[in-house]
């Protein structure tokens, strides 16, 4: 028996107590459309709100893949990946390591939602080792690609910010 009734509101979300990882892949995911939502709610150059205005949806469809229908289709990682493009072209590449999270406060709160990101990637390999679902190859792709995409939000706001990106030199690899 479960410590909580549906019918007093007591439960927050109606696989809380699954077994599966695939709960836990969901939360992930929930995390991440609402980082995206706060960062929504700051002081945003067009370029990031249009990207993150699109991408937050899809965090969703991504987060309802796995025991739903399928919501991800190819015309959407294609989309990301225009995205991508335009981040790096803006960036003249981009960075060519990798920096300390940080600089604008922005900044920051995309770093954040690249670590989710990453989190979601890793919450679908536990989903595919489980055994129970093989989460679809395009689910992988996309949250992989989402977080690159989240590092280089980042990046692009500490350049129109002027906010100079300190490089990390790893002492272990």
């Amino acid at each position: 028996m479960r410590p909580v009734s549906k019918d007093h509101g007591e439960i927050c979300y109606p696989f809380i107590y699954e077994q599966s990882p695939v709960c836990d892949f969901e939360i992930a995911a929930d995390e991440l459309c609402s980082r995206i939502g706060l960062v929504l709610t700051m002081d945003l150059d067009d370029l990031t709100r249009h990207i993150l205005n699109r991408v937050q949806p899809n965090v969703y469809h991504l987060n309802g893949s796995v025991r739903g229908k399928m919501a991800i289709e190819e015309s959407q990682l294609q989309e990301l990946y225009r995205d991508y493009n335009t981040l790096r072209d803006k960036l003249d590449g981009g960075f060519k390591g990798f920096v300390l999270p940080g600089g604008h406060p922005i900044a920051a709160e995309l770093h954040l939602c690249r670590t989710q990101a990453k989190k979601i990637v890793r919450a679908l390999v536990a989903v595919e080792h489980s055994g129970k679902k093989s989460p679809a190859p395009i689910l992988f792709r996309y949250a992989n690609l989402l977080a690159n995409v989240m590092y280089a939000l980042a990046s692009y706001t500490n350049h129109i910010h002027a906010v100079q990106e300190t490089e990390f030199v790893s002492r272990s690899y």
